[in-house]
């Protein structure tokens, strides 16, 4: 609190005092003989200013330290010192606080109510279109010719952003879908590629791996998810007859996985912008029809699971994700998230 402030709360006590103080004097100055009592009148009045100035100092000092404690003690502190001392005000600000406490917790319960419904319906939605695409895979399997090939590519894409959007739902749940355990990375890798394979088959990308096992205690599911993503993102921009070169590396920091492709790369002025959500640029806008968010959302879970993510590009010639698993990341993190 400023000395302003104060001033400005007890303006109304510092009018009456004032007030009262010009009153007395004109009571004195007409009733006794202004030649023999000038000085003591004078001399009274300074008396008074300066205790009303002290006694205003020493109030200004008591409420700053009062109100100044209000914003760093705990609600039950205030709750104590409200009851001892009695303070109309501390009481009143309690009061109003805890309605707007109340009030901001229902409004999160409805929130949190109507997110889940959504994402339960969501959910459910995903599950019933799967039994359509199953059919649908049927029934091209008695077809054989050429635009049955093109048929299932799309049934493909569709399948994947069926599972992307199963995976957005949970993301916004990440800490009560976690579940740490002992993850084989290339196993895991390896089943990322196949769900992928038909994608890279349809344009003749050849792949090419160079694995070293190794195994880290983190979630298998989104560790897979971030694979299927770097993956799927690799296909879409690697032309006809591309290669994909996936190999492992280690350190004494960490275990790396890197996936290179000789696609149309990025241009440089996007680099630091491409794991931002709802970014495609200029390649995500012909041709792919990219959504910006599979990058995005395998950025903020490869964040939430303490594993990094890095990219190299140069426009034209190449790209290359670095997915780094530490070596010293934090288990517990992770696992009492999981909890």
């Amino acid at each position: 609190m400023k000395i302003a402030d104060y001033l400005k709360i007890n303006k109304l006590w510092m009018m009456s005092n004032i007030t009262i103080l010009i009153i007395i004097n004109g009571i004195l100055f007409s009733s006794i003989s202004l030649e023999k009592s000038m000085a003591d009148i004078l001399y009274m009045d300074l008396l008074i200013v300066i205790i009303q100035l002290l006694i205003m100092y020493y109030g200004y000092i008591k409420q700053k330290r009062k109100y100044e404690n209000v914003f760093t003690s705990s609600i039950d502190a205030l709750e104590k010192k409200a009851s001892n001392d009695g303070d109309f005000y501390i009481n009143l600000l309690l009061k109003e606080s805890r309605k707007q406490h109340n009030k901001f917790l229902e409004m999160e319960d409805d929130y949190k109510k109507r997110i889940n419904e959504i994402q339960d319906y969501m959910t459910q939605w995903v599950h019933d279109i799967k039994v359509n695409i199953a059919v649908c895979d049927l029934l091209l399997e008695e077809l054989e010719d050429e635009s049955s090939k093109k048929f299932q590519n799309q049934i493909e894409q569709m399948k994947f952003r069926i599972n992307h959007i199963l995976h957005v739902t949970r993301a916004n749940h990440y800490d009560q879908d976690i579940a740490a355990e002992d993850v084989d990375v290339c196993h895991l890798l390896r089943s990322a590629i196949k769900e992928n394979a038909l994608f890279f088959i349809n344009k003749n990308i050849e792949i090419e791996t160079k694995l070293k096992p190794f195994s880290v205690i983190n979630d298998k599911r989104w560790i897979y998810y971030i694979f299927c993503q770097i993956l799927n993102n690799s296909s879409k921009y690697t032309p006809e007859g591309g290669l994909l070169h996936i190999y492992t590396k280690e350190d004494e920091q960490a275990y790396y996985v890197n996936i290179k492709d000789n696609g149309i790369g990025i241009p440089i002025e996007e680099m630091t912008r491409i794991f931002d959500k709802g970014f495609t640029g200029k390649n995500g806008k012909v041709g792919t029809k990219s959504t910006g968010m599979g990058l995005y959302y395998a950025k903020k879970m490869a964040g939430t699971l303490s594993i990094g993510i890095d990219v190299k590009s140069e426009e034209g010639i190449y790209t290359e994700f670095t997915i780094i698993f530490y070596k010293l990341s934090d288990y517990y993190h992770v696992s009492s998230m999981s909890h």
